[in-house]
């Protein structure tokens, strides 16, 4: 067996616990795992203190020069891969790819998104950085950490243990002081990325490095057997902790120092045990553990990337995390310079330099959408006002026998004005007079339609009240099938809810059949026009839903993914959403036409 130096494996195991946590969060699978990233920040601040204390010439120069290589140099690799590989698809719509990728490599994601109002528990994926603020933490602590370091150094060293640990316990009661403040008056997302407020953590890891390195502390003398078995009811009080405690929980802040502190004393049981020898599952834990910061940066736009593949979802969930750690450990594997003969960094070295030269490029000449999002922001949130006072006006003014009005009311409307002027009576003229047809298209404006949608029908939604003034139209940002079923029970329950229904709600979200078939046992027999998406998440969505419609024939697809190919210049930049003005009269149009094409034809069947 290989000799090695002191090698203390849990440490390594907390951190692919977190990192698995982590991941499942990401994957929608473990609603809480979102704590596991306190944990992350408590081990960092703990090694690297702990790293500084044990050397005796501390270098800031050195100090930057690690960090560089363990932190940064995987992060932009990872970064400029990402940007690289968005623009091989024009439907990986990445409005904010020049902004958000400057703000990613210059360590300030975190107060970026918070200038951009990304939310980080919305589940839609609009970008493969969403979870980088983490990293952008991590970079401001460095920048500061070493200065601070040293200047405590400089105490004198009879004073330097009582002082120094002092002042981090002040620190630590001060930051955890003002995370539990803003969490009570703050939104959670300004909480979530405050650099002040999430430093807490990284604080307790600093603490317990000058506690067991200055002080020297000894641990009890406990046997193997029972200090594992404290080790591991604290891992799953961790690991309970993410699988039952809500991203949405009110206490949310407790749980996050509750976790912080579980890790401290995760890192307390890892230094009890050493571990000299090198074994087998040693050596796969090592690996992993090296790797885990390279799987953390790598997962998000894995998934980002997957989002537009249509298969099965469990299958789908191995393949995102098979290719994530296979990806970060060539990654991983690609930087490490450590052991290589000449030959092999030079060609690392010219890969690496390509990349980044290529990204950088790409960012470079990639036009600035902020005044583009910036635009649509205020037209959606404007157009959420408008709609709310009209649907009020809507539920307080509608009567329940208004919303009868249907295909076979208008048919047979125009049924007693044909009788009526006798201009239809023999089986001659299969025809309709361009009265007949005039009359149907006054009927069908009439309609009181009701359209459920994402936020391509809110931000369209003047042009459809203009369509179908008796309409009542709900559109909300990011909204999936799912979601609309509140909406369609809520009107359902108030008797609101009319035989004509505009579903725009293809955009968000991965197919399902039973979420598909639930829908439609809600709704019943009404008539439904289904608006196909331009740019889905799932891009075969559109194809699955129209062999689910063939089941039901009071589906009528209305194919915008086909139309909007007509008209590419009439889109913003991510391929969704549409530009004021003709865009969206084209979009509520060819919707209108679909519906009143639908009642024509019902009326000339009838004669």
């Amino acid at each position: 067996m290989e000799i090695k130096k002191t090698y203390y494996r849990r440490l390594d195991v907390i951190r692919i616990i977190s990192c698995i946590l982590v991941l499942l969060y990401h994957l929608n699978i473990l609603k809480g795992g979102y704590l596991s990233v306190c944990s992350f920040f408590t081990l960092s601040g703990y090694l690297v203190c702990m790293s500084a204390l044990r050397k005796e010439d501390f270098s800031i120069r050195e100090y930057y020069k690690n960090r560089l290589k363990k932190i940064y140099l995987p992060l932009i690799v990872v970064v400029f891969i990402t940007v690289i590989i968005s623009k091989l698809n024009p439907f990986w719509g990445w409005m904010n790819l020049k902004k958000e990728t400057i703000s990613v490599v210059l360590g300030y994601n975190n107060f970026w998104q918070l200038s951009a109002n990304l939310d980080y528990f919305t589940r839609n994926i609009n970008s493969p950085f969403t979870h980088l603020w983490y990293i952008s933490i991590l970079m401001q602590f460095d920048l500061i950490f070493p200065i601070i370091f040293v200047i405590l150094r400089k105490i004198d060293k009879k004073a330097r243990d009582n002082i120094s640990t002092a002042i981090v316990l002040l620190l630590m009661l001060v930051t955890t002081g003002v995370f539990c403040y803003m969490s009570k008056t703050q939104d959670i997302m300004r909480v979530y990325y405050s650099t002040i407020a999430r430093s807490f953590s990284i604080i307790f890891g600093i603490y317990l490095a000058l506690i067991h390195n200055e002080y020297k502390i000894k641990f009890s003398r406990i046997s193997e057997n029972h200090n594992t078995l404290i080790f591991t009811i604290y891992a799953l009080l961790l690991i309970g902790l993410c699988i039952f405690v809500p991203k949405q929980s009110n206490n949310y802040s407790i749980y996050m120092i509750l976790t912080t502190f579980i890790t401290t004393r995760l890192i307390k049981f890892s230094l009890i045990q050493k571990n000299h020898r090198i074994e087998k599952t040693d050596n796969i834990i090592d690996l992993l553990a090296r790797c885990t910061y390279e799987i953390y940066l790598v997962q998000y736009p894995v998934i980002y990337f997957m989002k537009g593949i249509s298969m099965d979802y469990n299958l789908k969930l191995l393949i995102i995390i098979g290719i994530t750690i296979i990806i970060s450990y060539l990654i991983h594997f690609l930087i490490d310079m450590k052991n290589k003969n000449k030959f092999s960094k030079i060609i690392r070295i010219i890969i690496i330099t390509a990349i980044i030269i290529a990204g950088s490029l790409i960012v470079i000449t990639e036009p600035d959408n902020t005044a583009e999002m910036k635009e649509l922001e205020d037209r959606l949130n404007e157009n959420s006002k408008i709609m709310e006072e009209r649907n009020q006006n809507y539920i307080e003014n509608t009567k329940k026998e208004d919303n009868t009005v249907n295909s076979n009311t208008i048919v047979a409307g125009l049924d007693n004005k044909n009788i009526k002027n006798n201009t239809i009576n023999s089986t001659e003229n299969k025809s309709l007079t361009e009265e007949d047809e005039k009359n149907i298209e006054e009927k069908v404006k009439e309609l009181p339609v009701v359209g459920i949608g994402d936020s391509v029908m809110l931000d369209a939604i003047n042009v459809f009240y203009k369509k179908f003034p008796n309409g009542y139209f709900d559109g909300k940002i990011s909204r999936s099938l799912y979601a609309a079923k509140d909406v369609v029970k809520k009107l359902k329950n108030q008797g609101k809810l009319g035989n004509t229904l505009i579903l725009c709600l293809a955009t968000n979200g991965d197919y399902s059949n039973k979420i598909n078939k639930d829908f439609m046992e809600l709704v019943g027999d009404r008539e439904i026009y289904w608006v196909n998406a331009v740019g889905a998440d799932d891009p075969k969505f559109n194809e699955k839903f129209k062999k689910f419609a063939a089941d039901y024939p009071n589906i009528h697809i209305v194919e915008w993914d086909v139309e909007a190919k007509k008209y590419p210049e009439y889109f913003y930049s991510d391929k969704v959403h549409m530009k004021p003005g003709k865009g969206m009269e084209a979009y509520v149009d060819y919707i209108y036409q679909t519906i009143y094409n639908n009642y024509l034809e019902k009326a000339k069947s009838k004669k």
